[in-house]
């Protein structure tokens, strides 16, 4: 066993620990409400709620391009009777890079870029490695840029990366300061050779887009397309922080954690919103929100955003694609990435859609097939092991294929 696998099952079984300490612990039955949402699904969110042990769950469900449910189940601070609401925001981790992405699908249709612009283009007077100057927005909203990020890559060695862990600086100059540590570090490989999951590079696009635009990822983010889709609870950093009365708190075992990662990592995911406008986020994605006035994005832009650029395979060396085989037994030939969505290819070039987020202390995953415009998002204020999420979206899926036209196929198995 390499190292990079050596560090992923020290780390699993650490999680593994403390979801056992989590599972030991009592959950008291959370009241269902008018606040909760539709009654029959927060009872169904109740359940998983319970037998997974988890302080809140958020979770809704899309047919046929329709919000057929939504609910939240569960407290805001574990030990305490604060109720979560169908309003409550929650932190959704790297499901939000299919922002960032659609983001700058929207900058690039306003001209102030193209999907080929490249880093050496926007940073012209930043020193760099020279494989970094041809490496283009495309790719790393693809995950195409060769770089990587994971543990065994000694990519942002300690010394470097610890004072960056820390909001000490506004977001523009921390996002700045990260950047030019990564494009001083060499990619592993050509571009659009490999899929190497890389953190790093959708902050470094992200810190493209707010040197185009002159403004802030987060200004950009809420002018170009919080605003348009009527995202009114949706922002940035951890909702405890912003207020810790009515909002969650994230949890790490059975601990509240008021502040999960650093603010200026925006462009990563890290947004913070109700599982009400996470929903219609993915019907925008899904084309099928009426109320877009102009339209953001036609759906030949949609298509591209959900169709991974190139036959690229997941990188056998990566720490993605070892969990991706071990973990989730998941055929790498099938399994790809396209704009910050990660993607299954069905039949007739339809890919389904779908994404897990983590932060410090919130977990979250989304399953989406555009050719029947159907999806389940769900949320929870706890770090918990992925597939915990990936099965309770399995029962959602279930109990809702026998009651509705859901179909009962899409996503991975």
């Amino acid at each position: 066993m390499n190292k990079t696998k050596k560090r992923f099952v020290l780390f699993y079984l650490g999680l593994s620990f403390c979801w056992i300490c989590l599972l030991g612990c009592a959950i008291t039955p959370a009241p269902i409400t008018e606040k909760s949402g539709d009654s029959d699904f927060a009872q169904l969110l109740e359940t998983i709620r319970q037998k997974e042990k988890l302080p809140a769950i958020a979770a809704s469900v899309i047919i046929d391009g329709d919000i057929y449910a939504k609910a939240a189940v569960g407290t805001r601070k574990y030990g305490t009777d604060n109720w979560v609401t169908i309003e409550d925001k929650f932190l959704i981790g790297s499901c939000g890079k299919a922002f960032t992405a659609t983001l700058a699908a929207i900058l690039i249709n306003e001209g102030l870029l193209q999907w080929d612009t490249n880093v050496g283009e926007v940073f012209p007077e930043i020193k760099m490695q020279p494989e970094w100057e041809s490496i283009t927005i495309q790719h790393l909203l693809t995950n195409r840029s060769g770089y990587a990020d994971d543990a065994n890559s000694k990519l942002l060695p300690n010394d470097q990366i610890l004072p960056l862990w820390h909001d000490n600086n506004p977001p523009m100059d921390m996002r700045n300061s990260y950047m030019k540590i990564a494009i001083n570090i060499k990619p592993r490989h050509p571009p659009n050779e490999v899929v190497i999951y890389a953190n790093s590079g959708f902050l470094v696009a992200g810190v493209m887009l707010e040197t185009v635009s002159n403004e802030s990822f987060e200004n950009l983010m809420q002018e170009k397309l919080f605003n348009p889709l009527a995202l009114n609870t949706a922002g940035y950093g951890s909702p405890a922080t912003l207020d810790p009365i009515s909002q969650p708190y994230g949890h790490f075992s059975n601990s509240p954690i008021k502040k999960d990662f650093p603010d200026y990592i925006s462009p990563m995911g890290n947004v913070a919103i109700s599982i009400g406008d996470w929903s219609k986020f993915a019907l925008f994605h899904l084309n099928a929100y009426q109320d877009i006035n102009p339209i953001l994005l036609d759906s030949v832009t949609l298509q591209k955003l959900h169709t991974p650029p190139n036959s690229a395979t997941w990188a056998n060396s990566g720490l993605e694609s070892w969990i991706a085989k071990t973990i989730y037994g998941l055929d790498l030939k099938t399994f790809s990435y396209a704009f910050g969505w990660a993607t299954k290819k069905e039949s007739e070039r339809n890919y389904l859609l779908f994404h897990d987020g983590q932060g410090s202390s919130f977990s979250a995953r989304v399953e989406a097939d555009p050719k029947s415009k159907s999806a389940i998002l769900i949320v929870s204020n706890a770090r918990v092991n992925l597939d915990r999420l990936k099965e309770a979206a399995k029962r959602i899926r279930k109990y809702y294929t026998t009651k509705t036209n859901l179909p009962d196929h899409f996503i991975i198995p």
